[in-house]
Parts: C-alpha cells; sequence; structure tokens
C-alpha cells in the first residue's frame, strides 16, 4: 500500500492538472483511501496537507461526516430519548432508528451537498470522518446522491482497502464493493 505521504502526492499531481479530475466526465470526487488503522496519522498530516494546497492557491475546506451526522440527530430531536431507551433496546433497532434520521428527506446527503454543490474557483472540499458513516451508510450511497451536484474537487478520505480500479473494502472488514465510479487514490492491496 502507497504510504500516506505518496498518496498526497498523486492527489496533488491530479489536482495540478484539472481534466485528470473528471476522466469520466463525472463528478469530481476522488477517494483518499488509507489504512483504517492511519486514521489518526490522516488527521494530523491535514495541518501539514491544507497549508501545502494553499500554498497552491487552493482555498481547503474540510467538512467532517461525524460533524454532519450528529447535527442532523441533534435536529431530530430524538438523541434523549434514545439515551433514556439505549439501556433495554436493540442495537440494530437503534442503529435503525438512527439511520432512518439520517434518511429522512435525504438529510445526510443533503447537508453534505450544500458543501458541495456550489461552484467555486481553485476550492477543494476535503471530507473527513468517513468511518462515521458505519453502520449507517456506505460511502457510495453519498456518491450516488450527489451524482451531478459535486462543482468543487472533492476529496473523501477513506478507511478501507481498494480492489482494482473501482473496488472498495469500507474499514477493512466489509465484503467488496466494486460500484465506486469516483477515482481512488492510494490503498492498493
Amino acid at each position: 500500500m502507497p504510504s500516506l505521504d505518496e498518496t498526497f502526492a498523486t492527489l496533488t499531481a491530479y489536482l495540478r492538472q484539472p481534466d485528470a479530475l473528471n476522466p469520466a466526465k463525472s463528478d469530481p470526487i476522488l477517494y483518499f483511501v488509507h489504512d483504517p488503522g492511519e486514521t489518526l496519522a490522516v488527521k494530523q498530516k491535514l495541518g501539514v496537507w491544507c497549508p501545502a494546497l494553499r500554498n497552491e492557491g487552493w482555498v481547503v475546506e474540510q467538512v467532517s461526516l461525524s460533524q454532519l451526522l450528529w447535527q442532523i440527530v441533534e435536529r431530530s430531536g430524538r438523541w434523549d430519548e434514545w439515551l433514556a431507551l439505549e439501556p433495554e433496546a436493540d442495537p440494530e433497532a437503534m442503529n435503525e432508528a438512527i439511520r432512518d434520521v439520517l434518511r429522512t428527506g435525504n438529510a445526510l446527503v443533503e447537508s453534505l451537498a450544500s458543501h458541495v454543490s456550489k461552484e467555486r474557483e481553485h476550492t477543494l472540499v476535503f471530507v473527513t470522518d468517513t468511518a462515521a458513516l458505519h453502520p449507517y451508510f456506505r460511502a457510495r450511497s453519498l456518491e450516488s446522491g450527489l451524482h451531478d451536484r459535486v462543482k468543487v474537487p472533492t476529496v473523501l478520505f477513506y478507511p478501507g482497502r481498494r480492489s482494482g480500479q473501482y473496488g472498495l473494502h469500507s474499514l477493512g472488514f466489509y465484503e467488496f464493493d466494486g460500484n465506486y465510479r469516483a477515482t481512488l487514490l492510494g490503498g492498493l492491496e
């Protein structure tokens, strides 16, 4: 598997060639695939990578999926109820209730769309905390929901393993999913 810095170098090479961001003329989404055990290292390296990209003229916006998820849950008004029920609740039933809140009105997709669907020159969106999607969503659900709406290069930092050009194993334990159509960087088995 390439190192995090090697994958970042590949990312910056893509960003320097705008046509490379969109080889299939689809949304400019890239997955920065890394070993799940390197998640903390990725967060630490963002403190170096973001300024490096800013020095190249990019405006880098960071969007935490974890924060988006909790904002949606908070707005639902159900959190206190769930906390009261948690000691006796079936974990799968609780997960399903949270999943329903995140899907109602396509809340999670729309929340992320608010960050990536407005065209802005030299702007790059880094989507972090992708592991927080487990067990509610797969990242490809977001990719599908955002189809034809992504107007700025968007990089999802994806903990998992890569299989070939379009296949990913989320968190390294989900089954292979070959339905990703965005550009995958790093993470080869």
